[in-house]
C-alpha cells in the first residue's frame, strides 16, 4: 500500500508540473509564478455568464478554490454552488456519495489487510484513470489537468476517511489475518472440547459390573475468548451492519458523472 500511494503522490507531482509548463508555454509565460490552480480559479471565472459581476465571480471562484484544496462548504456556499454551477454542484454530491460508501465499506472490513486492500483499490483506480489518458494525443494538456485534480481531489478525500478510520481506533480493533486463523483454530478446538467424553476402559466389563456401574461424563471445560477471538466476532459482527448501497455502483456512479463531458474538450482556455 505504501508504494501505491508513493507511486501515485509521484505520478501526480510529475503531470502536475507538466501540464504547468505546456500551460505557460502556450500562454507565453514561462516566467510566471503561477500554479495549477491559479489558471483553474481564472478558467473558473472566464466560465460565469457575462452578466455576473466581478463580486459574483470572485464569490464562485472562492468557493471553487476551497474544494480544489480540500476545504469543506459552507450550507450557503452549497446552495450558492448549486444556482451559478450546477454541474459543479453535482459532481460534489456524487464525489460525497461515494466517499460515504467508502466510509462504509471500510467500517465492514473483516481484517486490517481487508482495509488496506480497499485502499489500495480505490487509488488504483485513480492512478489507472490518469495513466489512461496521459498518453492520449487526442486529450488536451489542459483537459489532463482537469482529469489530474478531479482524481487528486478523490485520493485527498479516501485519505481523509482513512486517516479518520484510524484515528477512532477502529482501524487497530481489526484482526490482521493472522489472527482471524488464529481465532478461527482455536474456536474449533474450544468446540471439540465441549463435548462430554466418556472414559475409555482397558478391559470390557463383566455382566454383574455392567449393571452396577454407569457410565461417568466428564464435564465440559469453561471456553474463555482469546483477544484474538474477541477482536474476529467484533469485526464480523460489524461485516453485516448497515449493508447501505453498493460501493462498485457508487464508484460506476462517480466515474460515469466525472466522465459524462466530451473528455477530448478541456474548459480551460490555453490561450488566455
Amino acid at each position: 500500500m505504501i508504494t501505491m500511494m508513493g507511486s501515485m503522490g509521484t505520478y501526480m507531482k510529475n503531470l502536475k508540473l507538466q501540464t504547468q509548463f505546456q500551460i505557460k508555454q502556450d500562454r507565453g509565460e514561462l516566467g510566471s509564478h503561477k500554479s495549477l490552480e491559479d489558471y483553474i480559479n481564472i478558467t473558473n471565472a472566464k466560465d460565469l455568464p457575462g452578466h455576473e459581476n466581478d463580486k459574483d465571480r470572485e464569490k464562485l471562484s472562492g468557493i471553487k478554490n476551497k474544494l480544489l484544496q480540500g476545504g469543506k462548504l459552507t450550507a450557503e456556499e452549497r446552495k450558492y454552488l448549486q444556482a451559478k454551477d450546477p454541474e459543479a454542484y453535482q459532481k460534489l454530491k456524487v464525489s460525497e456519495q461515494e466517499q460515504k460508501a467508502f466510509e462504509q465499506r471500510l467500517r465492514q472490513c473483516r481484517t486490517k489487510e481487508e482495509a488496506q486492500r480497499l485502499k489500495m483499490t480505490y487509488i488504483n483506480s485513480s492512478l489507472v484513470t490518469l495513466k489512461s489518458v496521459e498518453h492520449n494525443s487526442a486529450i488536451p494538456q489542459q483537459k489532463k489537468l482537469e482529469i489530474f485534480m478531479q482524481e487528486k481531489q478523490r485520493c485527498d478525500r479516501i485519505e481523509e476517511s482513512s486517516r479518520e478510520f484510524v484515528r477512532r481506533g477502529d482501524y487497530d480493533r481489526l484482526p490482521t489475518e493472522a489472527e482471524e486463523t488464529k481465532a478461527d483454530k482455536d474456536a474449533q478446538e474450544a468446540k471439540e472440547a465441549q463435548r462430554p467424553k466418556v472414559p475409555e476402559r482397558k478391559e470390557p466389563l463383566k455382566p454383574a459390573e455392567k449393571r452396577k456401574e454407569k457410565p461417568t461424563e466428564e464435564r465440559p471445560s469453561v471456553h474463555v475468548e482469546s483477544r484474538e477471538e474477541k477482536k474476529v466476532k467484533r469485526a464480523r459482527a460489524n461485516a453485516h451492519r448497515n449493508p447501505g448501497p453498493g460501493f462498485t455502483q457508487v464508484v460506476a456512479a462517480y466515474h460515469a458523472n466525472i466522465g459524462q463531458a466530451d473528455i477530448t474538450k478541456s474548459k480551460i482556455d490555453a490561450k488566455g
